[in-house]
């Protein structure tokens, strides 16, 4: 039976032994400890997921062609796309924790937004030494109706553990039920400051939703929005949500009902961003993830091979072709649309 230690602990000890290298003799004398409780306490870590292993050369099949074409006929600086898989969302969530292990030793403040691949983005991320000075925070409030996220907190804490970095809170719901409990929220101090903490990340991951596809249908059923309400939200064409807040097909914001409804980070607040990754998995995410795109708010995008077949597909014109005016028919309206600008 592995040994009971508290959480620091078998941090501590699994961070000297595979981090910095230390045999388990010196990592007992060090801890006053022997040998043999080193030995379990590594075992413990490993039963709680603290050790987590990843064997080099395992990385994602990544189909670059694709990402070639797309990276031409939209306005995207990279995209990464994952190789047909069994499961799409496991084969995008790994390839989007790869792009996190690049580029988080170089930002100093992480944010994250919610949804399906997100929390399984973060679980694929390895244990590693990130250290003390960087920083996760998350975009959004929580959503404990929809599962979906790192709801309280919960994933983006673990995750800063299993990192060696800090974490902040954003302790408020993502989504509430009226504009004046909106109004409310957004005056209360804590909540300012989780925004303002999110507006300053430097790197952001955010999942893509579409209008009436798993997350972002739960998104509005939170909303209980009354008829007349959702009349007016349906008429604004919606398209797909990024971190709750929602477009139309051209990627413009939408207005009340549901824009003073969420809680966190806006499509104009993304826009501002240094860096923000886009994650979307499953062909019924095209149309959200075409009028993410518009918004001009995403810089990457890490998406499994069938919805970038899609996308390519969605534009009507050749690679090579984009910048020369031409347009293209957007698949969430049907309508052209000039190619994206920032």
């Amino acid at each position: 039976m592995a040994l009971k230690r508290d959480r620091r602990t078998l941090i501590d000890v699994a961070r000297l032994y595979y981090v910095d290298g230390l045999d388990q003799s010196t990592i007992g004398e060090s801890m006053e400890l022997s040998k043999s409780t080193v030995s379990r306490i590594l075992t413990a870590a490993k039963e709680e997921g603290i050790i987590q292993v990843r064997i080099v050369g395992d990385d994602v099949e990544r189909n670059e062609e694709l990402e070639r074409q797309i990276t031409e006929l939209y306005d995207i600086e990279r995209v990464f796309v994952a190789a047909s898989g069994s499961d799409p969302y496991e084969a995008t969530s790994r390839l989007a924790a790869q792009r996190f292990i690049e580029l988080a030793p170089h930002a100093g403040r992480i944010g994250f937004g919610w949804g399906l691949t997100i929390q399984r983005m973060i679980q694929a991320i390895p244990t590693r030494s990130l250290g003390a000075e960087h920083v996760l925070t998350p975009l959004v409030g929580g959503m404990p109706t929809a599962d979906t996220a790192p709801s309280g907190n919960n994933m983006i804490v673990a995750l800063a553990e299993r990192l060696g970095c800090r974490s902040e809170r954003f302790d408020a719901p993502a989504v509430v039920e009226s504009s004046r409990t909106w109004n409310a929220l957004m005056s209360e101090s804590s909540v300012r400051t989780a925004l303002e903490n999110a507006r300053a990340t430097d790197l952001a991951f955010v999942g893509i939703g579409t209008h009436g596809v798993h997350t972002s249908r739960l998104v509005i059923d939170a909303m209980k929005l009354n008829e007349e309400q959702l009349a007016r939200y349906l008429a604004q064409n919606p398209a797909g949500d990024m971190c709750g807040h929602y477009f139309d097909p051209d990627g413009k914001p939408l207005g009340s009902p549901t824009t003073n409804r969420v809680i966190g980070l806006t499509i104009e607040n993304l826009q501002n961003l240094p860096r923000v990754i886009g994650i979307a998995a499953g062909n019924d995410r095209l149309p959200g993830l075409t009028g993410a795109i518009h918004t001009g708010a995403l810089e990457e995008l890490c998406i499994d091979e069938e919805i970038a077949r899609s996308l390519v597909r969605a534009t009507g014109i050749g690679p090579g072709r984009a910048d020369s005016g031409e347009r293209c028919v957007c698949p969430a309206c049907g309508a052209p649309h000039p190619r994206a600008a920032r």
